[in-house]
């Protein structure tokens, strides 16, 4: 079939976090601090066999300056410092990192020294001697405990970005529609106009580039209109062939004029069944990300072509089901990602922008559209090189909803 590829780009799909051990992972984070160094160096020696990142303290201002270096997920304190209070080190770490674990080891066991430190803000309590599984059973409810804690605020985080995006489509809704009233008044009277300077070339320019800017203030309510009517779980047929031009016109407006943008497709791209509206968000995100990647200015190429996945392809394994598709790529000529970066770029809340200036969830959002979609998103990127991103589409091969037609 004509427009129709084999050949999948070298890209990395949907790859989440590696597993652990492989690649550039990052080590679960551990701080000891014991005054006994031949008892600490021996514990540290245990936990780096077990894969931990390790780091001890003899003494609570030396673990008050690791804490900040370090920035440890887990703190085993012994209870009796050689110059301090392990319990009221723990008051400290916790005031300077609220989300630290913090497990009391002590040799003095009690239940008075129990309860005070369970007060101060420890998770859990060992006595020495123990055995090495207890240690690595305690550890493991410790990380368990970290990654149900970040699971709950990425929830929390997804909700709130829902709930404010439904009050933005609210509000976008109204501005659209007051705006609409003020263009209809312009239109009509540019076209009153029109019909009355037809004589006059110089001003029926002039009335012509007033009339297609109105119609394109127009266009834009519409799409605002579109935004703010849209539901989550509505999906329609869509072609990218009609879609994607005018979403062109409107990224140029949008960027600086120092990024060039274009477009290429294929002449018989396959329909697409996408959630209704959210493929203009998703192409501005990736392009408003492109736009912050090329701080002086650069290239943003947009391509869009038949793609078939066979069963036996290696990316069949990430998640991509064999069968056709669209692959809709977006490649700048930006500052690239390392590996680090480009393995965690589809997590909610990671952003390499300085605070205040990105929230971390533009390209999670739009790999969660993808997925939606039923397909996946592919990341190809060099340092200095720039990034391309695919979107993996699979097609509709019917053409038509059974409640719609292609859009």
């Amino acid at each position: 079939m004509k427009g129709e590829e084999n050949d999948l780009p070298a890209d990395v799909i949907g790859e989440g976090p590696p597993p652990e051990g492989e690649g550039e992972t990052d080590l679960h984070r551990v701080l000891i601090v014991d005054d006994d160094m031949d008892f600490a160096a021996s514990l540290a020696g245990l936990l780096q066999l077990e894969g931990y990142d390790v780091h001890v303290a003899h003494e609570p201002h030396q673990a008050l300056t690791e804490l900040e270096r370090r920035r440890p997920e887990v703190a085993l304190v012994d209870v009796r410092l050689g110059t301090g209070n392990g319990v009221d080190l723990v008051r400290d770490f916790r005031q300077r990192n609220p989300d630290l674990v913090c497990v009391m080891v002590t040799a003095y066991a009690s239940i008075d020294t129990a309860v005070e430190a369970l007060q101060a803000g420890a998770y859990d309590y060992l006595c020495k001697p123990f055995h090495s599984e207890d240690l690595l059973a305690t550890l493991n409810r410790c990380f368990e405990r970290i990654r149900l804690l970040e699971e709950k605020r990425l929830a929390a985080e997804r909700l709130g970005q829902k709930q404010r995006m439904e009050a933005m489509g609210q509000l976008t809704s109204g501005i659209a529609h007051d705006f609409n009233n003020v263009l209809a008044v312009l239109l009509s009277n540019l076209r009153w106009l029109e019909e009355r300077v037809v004589d006059r070339p110089d001003l029926a320019e002039l009335v012509a580039d007033a009339l297609e800017a109105t119609k394109s203030g127009s266009d834009l309510t519409a799409r605002l209109l579109s935004f703010g009517r849209q539901r989550v779980d509505e999906v329609s047929v869509v072609s990218l062939a009609e879609e994607l031009p005018p979403l062109m016109r409107m990224l140029r407006r949008t960027l600086d004029d120092a990024v060039s943008i274009s477009l290429d497709m294929a002449g018989d791209l396959h329909p697409v069944q996408l959630p209704s509206g959210q493929l203009e968000t998703s192409l501005l995100n990736l392009a408003l990300n492109a736009r912050d990647a090329m701080p002086d200015g650069g290239s943003l190429h947009f391509d869009a072509r038949n793609l078939s996945v066979k069963p036996e392809d290696a990316r069949v394994a990430s998640g991509l089901l064999p069968g056709p598709y669209v692959l809709l790529s977006v490649t700048d000529t930006g500052q690239g990602m390392p590996l680090a970066v480009r393995r965690r770029a589809l997590q909610p809340l990671f952003s390499t922008k300085p605070p205040g200036q990105g929230s971390g969830l533009g390209l999670a959002m739009v790999d969660g559209f993808v997925r939606q979609a039923g397909g996946r998103l592919g990341i190809v990127s060099t340092p200095g090189k720039g990034t391309c991103i695919n979107l993996y589409l699979p097609a509709c091969q019917t053409g038509v909803l059974q409640s719609g037609e292609i859009t």
